[in-house]
């Protein structure tokens, strides 16, 4: 077991740090078919998230989604679909300026723009029921583990474009937790790619400062991605 939380642990750093390709040679490696049984689906969800927050003049801005999921098999139609994602990505773009506390930067920015990031460990933990054939539905709650935070300033002044980034992160709590829900479509029974449209509402406010509530929010299209899945040497030798 300890073992197992090594690579899991070693995994999600290497999923900060690689490309997809090599972020699912490296799981492909370290766990080949073990994970993967008759009632256990093991892989790599990769995803676009478009996301926002409440109570602010902004825009939703587009993010990538990385993570590892688990598809235990409950029932023939009910499964149990954990998620442990590094790269779980929020914020909002296109929102006006406010005051850095300097008066030159102040000037220089208040015409631009500023585009929020905030960064989670996202830990989705769904139940996904199959309504028919390949076609599922998917709900539960999100705990996520606030990493990072910063606004990026951008303004252009002469025609040529500035950038400032103000770390932000003492402003966000900690914890946040919020609901998804979705649909999704497998290409092949049971084990194989799917693709989900999911939409994500938190529950409890963003920031620090209880007297402002923001909460995350985010239209998600998620490919799921199997590792080891295939035909078994073994069976194929005993048919």
């Amino acid at each position: 077991m300890k073992k197992l939380l090594f690579r899991l642990i070693f995994l999600s750093i290497s999923l900060f740090t690689s490309s997809i390709v090599k972020s699912q040679v490296l799981i492909s490696i370290l766990f080949g078919k073990k994970l993967n049984t008759d009632k256990l689906e093991f892989g790599l969800a990769v995803g676009m998230n478009y996301a926002g927050l409440t109570n602010l003049e902004a825009k939703y801005r587009p993010g990538i989604n990385l993570a590892l999921y688990f598809n235990w098999k409950i029932s023939e139609n009910f499964f149990f679909h954990p998620e442990a994602s590094p790269k779980f990505t929020f914020g909002a773009k296109d929102i006006q300026p406010y005051s850095l506390g300097d008066p030159g930067l102040d000037s220089l920015f208040k015409t631009g723009k500023v585009k929020r990031s905030l960064k989670y460990i996202g830990v989705p933990l769904l139940a996904r029921y199959r309504v028919k054939g390949l076609f599922f539905v998917l709900a539960g709650p999100s705990v996520n583990l606030r990493v990072n935070a910063n606004d990026e300033f951008k303004t252009k002044v002469n025609g040529q474009e500035l950038t400032y980034e103000n770390k932000v992160k003492d402003q966000y709590a900690a914890f946040e937790i919020g609901l998804s829900g979705g649909v999704e479509w497998k290409f092949r029974k049971d084990k194989g790619l799917g693709l989900s449209l999911r939409y994500y509402h938190g529950l409890t406010s963003v920031l620090s400062d209880n007297a402002v509530r923001q909460r995350n929010s985010a239209f998600q299209i998620i490919m799921s991605i199997p590792i080891g899945v295939g035909k078994n040497p073994e069976h194929e030798t005993a048919k």
